[in-house]
């Protein structure tokens, strides 16, 4: 699999061919990264989780990237927030406040989860922070205010089964499919849905695994 370095070099020579617009700010100072992992703070509860190292690598190139395409009718963009955007991205798309359900007495939480970059409108792409895998890093899911990545809160379940399986096993899948995306001649199925609450159930059926990127 391609490294962030490999996947952000992909990025700027298509900048540089003119198929892309990139924008990207000086290096993460090592209180930028910090910041990061005290800042968020859910409505009703708390978020302890570490920059993971493949976001790192990006970091040590990148506080903030935005890159941002049109492909005929068709534009889509992401961008990673710094230090200082990270707090609202999530206070305001991702975590939900207290009392919110579906159905009568099961409520649910999204505190599990911290976006570090925008997808467009009202979604956000989000580290799942509560399953840390053995060398660091967490998977990456879709989110869309109108369509949540949420849990039970009496028991942690996934309130739609099909989230068990992440869009993304780490950050480094996550970057390499960006940088793929963004730079084929034809973009992946799902680029038409970026920012829409129907890349959600695209992504539960498992449109990111049809696209895979090296």
């Amino acid at each position: 699999m391609a490294t962030p370095r490999d996947a952000l070099l992909r990025l700027r020579r298509a900048a540089s061919a003119g198929l892309l617009e990139l924008d990207g700010s000086a290096p993460a100072s090592r209180e930028a990264v910090r910041a990061r992992e005290t800042l968020p703070a859910p409505h009703a509860g708390t978020v302890s989780w570490s920059v993971p190292p493949g976001y790192r690598a990006l970091l040590a190139e990148h506080n903030r990237l935005s890159c941002r395409r049109e492909a005929g009718d068709r534009e889509g963009g992401f961008v990673l927030v710094d230090e200082t955007e990270l707090p609202g991205l999530n206070a305001e798309l991702v975590h939900l406040p207290e009392g919110v359900c579906r159905e009568p007495g099961r409520y649910l939480s999204t505190d599990h989860l911290v976006g570090f970059a925008e997808a467009g409108y009202e979604a956000v792409w989000c580290f799942d922070v509560s399953r840390p895998g053995a060398d660091g890093e967490y998977p990456v899911y879709y989110h869309h205010q109108d369509e949540p990545r949420a849990r039970r809160l009496a028991d942690g379940t996934w309130d739609e089964q099909d989230d068990a399986v992440p869009d993304f096993p780490s950050f480094a899948a996550w970057f390499g499919a960006m940088a793929a995306a963004f730079t084929d001649a034809r973009p992946p199925e799902w680029f038409d849905e970026l920012g829409t609450p129907a890349l959600t159930w695209l992504a539960r059926g498992g449109v990111f695994a049809r696209n895979k990127h090296a």
